[in-house]
């Protein structure tokens, strides 16, 4: 497929994934119009709880329209990792649709064996925190992407690998005998400046 957006290319893999989940007695396919997702950076969507996740999926309480909503990180952008993440964020739907108290509450632990068990079924392994996708999984989703096309999105990051930039010094400078110093901001404002001086502030340097 030619000249899709992302939104459209991962709503098709849910439409792929669902009969994984109905095949193997989870089915899905009865919330699938409550299923939406899109491409969204998460980090502090929860403070620092998901400052390194690459997936999420919001309970449907929080939306106005009783959505699940999904999210996945565009710090992704290889196919295969892309839906298997997705899949994992549908076995939170999914799970929460099954197991949910009377206010709409997760009565379940996010990750315990109620989603392992889910999670194998339609093929994810490892760590149920951080799945992966099994090798049939990805022989599946590889035919997937022959189908639709690779994922229509270049990785992004933001830039927080920057150099944190130290405090900076002001320049201070006598108009009567040319002595020069620096001093913080922060050391003016409690201290003052030099008493019988009278000083100058310049641009700050780095």
């Amino acid at each position: 497929m030619e000249n899709i957006n992302r939104e459209t290319w991962l709503n098709l893999m849910i439409d792929k994934a669902v009969p994984l989940f109905d095949n193997a007695g989870f089915k899905i396919s009865d919330i699938r119009s409550k299923l939406k997702v899109s491409c969204s950076f998460i980090q502090g969507s929860r403070g620092n709880k998901l400052k390194d996740a690459i997936g999420v999926h919001y309970n449907p309480t929080i939306s106005a329209e009783g959505f699940h909503e999904m999210m996945i990180q565009p710090i992704l952008s290889d196919s295969v990792q892309v839906v298997g993440v997705l899949i994992h964020e549908m076995v939170h739907a999914i799970q929460t649709h099954l197991y949910h108290n009377e206010k709409g509450f997760l009565s379940v632990k996010p990750h315990g064996k109620e989603f392992r068990k889910m999670a194998i079924a339609v093929g994810l392994t490892g760590k149920m925190t951080a799945t992966t996708e099994s090798p049939e999984l990805k022989i599946q989703i590889e035919k997937w992407v022959a189908e639709i096309g690779k994922y229509p999105h270049a990785k992004m990051t933001l830039n927080d690998s920057r150099t944190k930039q130290t405090t900076r010094m002001l320049k201070l400078e006598c108009k009567h005998c040319g002595f020069i110093a620096r001093s913080s901001s922060g050391a003016i404002n409690k201290f003052g400046l030099p008493e019988h001086c009278f000083a100058e502030m310049f641009t700050p340097f780095d």
